[in-house]
């Protein structure tokens, strides 16, 4: 993926989150329209799948973000500091121990040296959705890219008690109530997608207000 301006970066999202609400949609369509003996089924299946397309465009809009930033450049030393912290996780994630004295000295040294250089991490690396994406996860992805975390502060219920609870059950066989199926599903129909479009502006305005780079 390549993206070399910010009308790229729109574009790339736009396309991805395009397709995404297509099928929130058809989803949802589908499960009001169905029989009795198969909305049970549905809204089974439209629960792994509204989870997948959460999961799916975080992860896509974290990535594009660093793609672009790769693009731009800026050196460290211009950056806030949660990149040259990204940096530093990737840089040491081989062969570094942080009881031993010489790999606290080498940590130390890169995190104070002078950071003339251009930023590049690997972004399939650095944003990990741990295949569960929980509101921890989701919260260390927006501090990892210096992104505000207080439009999700009052999420952490709705994601991990709602959204992940049902998930797991479902992705790992296990039988809902149907009152479970019917109260999560019309909450994730009436939230999730609001929660994607939102974590897709972050990244938009982060990028177009050059939120990367430290102010004078």
């Amino acid at each position: 993926m390549k993206i070399r301006s910010l009308t790229e970066l729109d574009d790339q999202l736009s396309k991805d989150l395009s397709w995404r609400r297509k099928e929130f949609t058809s989803l949802k369509f589908m499960v009001s329209s169905s029989r009795k003996h198969e909305k049970t089924i549905l809204m089974r299946a439209s629960i792994a799948m509204l989870y997948a397309h959460w999961e799916g465009h975080i992860k896509f809009c974290a990535q594009a973000y660093i793609t672009y930033l790769k693009h731009v450049a800026p050196s460290y030393k211009q950056m806030t500091n949660n990149f040259i912290q990204m940096s530093a996780g990737e840089k040491f994630k081989e062969g570094f121990s942080i009881k031993r004295f010489s790999s606290q000295q080498e940590i130390f040294e890169y995190l104070t040296k002078d950071q003339d250089d251009k930023f590049d991490v690997n972004e399939n690396v650095v944003i990990d959705t741990e295949s569960n994406l929980k509101y921890e996860v989701v919260f260390n992805i927006l501090g990892q890219l210096g992104l505000d975390t207080t439009v999700f502060e009052l999420k952490e219920n709705f994601i991990n008690s709602k959204l992940l609870k049902c998930r797991n059950a479902i992705a790992h066989g296990d039988r809902l109530s149907e009152q479970d199926l019917i109260d999560t599903h019309t909450e994730l129909e009436k939230e999730l997608l609001l929660m994607i479009e939102t974590f897709q502006n972050l990244i938009l305005n982060a990028a177009e207000n050059k939120s990367y780079l430290k102010t004078a």
